[in-house]
């Protein structure tokens, strides 16, 4: 069945075939196209813009985070052990070392 483009009518019930049909038929006019022979090529276009970055090798992301664990090397361990109670000096050293841990971390 040829392309109709009155089909479907407005507020007609669904009909499967007949939308089968019309499909087809809208196929059967694209496929009569005919494919030219290709033209001949211009010149090359001036390079685009820079994409985004593409995804991360496992080489440079093993190279990027190599040294990544030396940015703590210049927080000195505390060298100390618990006290089996409070110690408020001991507690603040704990927190001194903490800080400077977090601000060697953030490099």
């Amino acid at each position: 069945m040829p392309f109709d483009p009155t089909k479907p009518a407005d507020h007609s019930p669904d009909s499967s075939a007949e939308m089968r049909a019309q499909l087809n038929g809208l196929k059967d006019l694209i496929d009569a196209v005919p494919a030219g022979p290709p033209g001949p090529e211009g010149a090359q276009g001036p390079p685009g813009p820079a994409g985004p970055p593409g995804e991360v090798t496992t080489v440079a992301l093993d190279s990027a985070i190599a040294t990544t664990s030396s940015n703590s090397n210049a927080v000195a361990t505390l060298g100390e052990t618990a006290d089996s109670s409070y110690n408020q000096p001991q507690m603040q050293n704990v927190i001194n070392k903490l800080d400077e841990l977090l601000n060697a971390l953030r490099r």
